[in-house]
């Protein structure tokens, strides 16, 4: 009798845009979620008292149901589908230009050489996917798709400032997280599974992220290394997930 894992297993195989849509779009949801309930936005407003003092007064941001609909929406349809085109439809067919053709067909009869075949091609596979996709595609994309689907005054100019304020940080912090994690993923992963990997792993480090960002003496000027690295200066920033 099949398994719920079987059976899930076989959707994911048959239908990959739509079952990796409709997971996406959960994880990413969740991981909104969990990122404004356990570390929600925290503002700080000076007040003056009536004694003419002045005063600082925290104010904790409401859970926002909209910004995590519009963090499901991006997941849904934009996302996922560039995700299976790219991570499954197009990286694992990528072979390590490094390795000729007679050389690597010596290397497919052998059981211990081919394995080692595959990690050549999955650390190249890692290389081309860390320094195209994350820069060029996941950021830039995120940002203008979260601004729009905001309906920002000026979005245009929003998405302007948000790239120039914080795509290098972001960029580096994330290879500080992804590389290793992708390494195993495509290594070990089957390839129409990787998506869902990937889902796993980014609801936590977008959590972490949130933590960084709005607990207090955490981030920007905590003297911190890593925790400076992946500070983001924008009190709008919404985190939920900015790469693959």
């Amino acid at each position: 009798m099949p398994t719920l894992f079987h059976r899930y297993n076989e959707l994911l195989k048959r239908h990959p845009f739509t079952v990796n849509g409709i997971c996406t779009g959960s994880f990413f949801f969740l991981g909104d979620v969990l990122a404004q309930k356990l570390f929600p936005h925290v503002s700080a407003e000076t007040i003056t008292d009536h004694n003419g003092e002045s005063i600082v007064v925290e104010h904790i941001a409401d859970y926002s149901l909209a910004r995590s609909a519009r963090a499901a929406t991006y997941g849904v349809f934009i996302f996922s589908p560039i995700s299976v085109l790219w991570h499954n439809k197009t990286l694992p067919y990528i072979k390590n230009p490094f390795i000729d053709f007679f050389k690597r067909k010596k290397m497919e009869k052998v059981p211990a050489l081919r394995k080692r075949l595959h990690f050549y091609d999955s650390v190249f596979r890692l290389s081309i996917d860390q320094l195209i996709f994350p820069g060029f595609v996941w950021i830039p994309l995120y940002n203008t798709t979260m601004v729009l689907l905001a309906q920002r005054e000026d979005p245009f100019n929003v998405i302007k400032d948000k790239l120039e304020n914080n795509w290098w940080r972001v960029l580096k912090s994330s290879w500080t997280v992804w590389p290793p994690f992708q390494l195993f993923n495509l290594y070990f992963i089957p390839v129409h599974l990787r998506i869902v990997a990937s889902n796993i792993w980014a609801t936590g480090w977008n959590t972490f992220l949130s933590f960084v960002h709005n607990t207090k003496g955490h981030g920007h000027g905590s003297g911190r290394r890593f925790e400076e690295l992946v500070d983001i200066d924008d009190d709008d920033q919404e985190f939920v997930m900015f790469y693959d």
